[in-house]
């Protein structure tokens, strides 16, 4: 099948980007490089999947959150319909969880919201032109990762609650304190006490070693 280019000598993009400030913005940033050309946007993963029906990006720019379908999840339903598209990722949230799992569903570029125009530019070029990209912030992130020494391997898991269950859904997504908070109605000191119970229940020292812990004891489902 086609890549989706549609012979008008630019690379063509969706843009899908849940806050609408930054979708324009995008838009706008995008469309002065020239040789992109921006064929669709969505505010939410339905939309996108929708959109995909009847056009054939050659490149998405991704960054979708709850409620409804996730980054992680909207990855893996294109690569599984349509493994040509190429997806780069755009997110503040750079966690090494979340760019492994991505990186397993078929993403194939990691931008921070906080790189440069220039990265931004570079990085949907690399990729529509078949390598993977990394931004600076990102390249560091899974550096450490690898760096790091290997989470605990034995845990008890037989006390966790569900509404801890949840926040580790979360936290895999790269979400901060303040956005569980906002989505689960709790305030923000009922989030950390969450978390510093998990840490205790499981003898764990950080939230990479939760994540790392909970997916291999299939708490958490992408």
């Amino acid at each position: 099948m086609e890549n989706g280019h549609l012979n008008n000598g630019k690379i063509n993009l969706i843009v899908a980007e849940n806050q609408e400030i930054i979708l324009h913005s995008l838009i706008s940033l995008i469309g002065s490089f020239g040789e992109f050309e921006i064929i669709g946007t969505a505010t939410d993963g339905t939309e996108l999947l929708k959109k995909l029906e009847n056009i054939k990006p050659d490149v998405i720019l991704l960054d979708i959150k709850k409620p409804g379908l996730t980054t992680i999840e909207v990855t893996r339903i294109i690569d599984e319909k349509m493994p040509w598209v190429k997806i780069v990722s755009l997110t503040r949230h750079n966690h090494p969880f979340f760019i492994k799992e991505m990186l397993k569903h078929g993403a194939k570029g990691f931008l921070s919201k906080n790189c440069s125009v220039e990265e931004l530019h570079e990085g949907i070029k690399r990729v529509y032109s078949g390598k993977t990209y990394f931004c600076s912030l990102c390249s560091k992130v899974i550096l450490r990762d690898y760096a790091a020494e290997p989470a605990v391997g034995t845990v008890d898991l037989r006390n966790i609650t569900p509404r801890e269950i949840e926040i580790i859904g979360y936290l895999s997504e790269g979400c901060s304190t303040k956005e569980i908070s906002d989505k689960l109605f709790i305030s923000n000191k009922t989030v950390e006490r969450h978390k510093s119970n998990l840490f205790k229940k499981m003898q764990l020292r950080n939230t990479a070693q939760l994540i790392k812990v909970a997916v291999e004891n299939g708490l958490l489902i992408h």
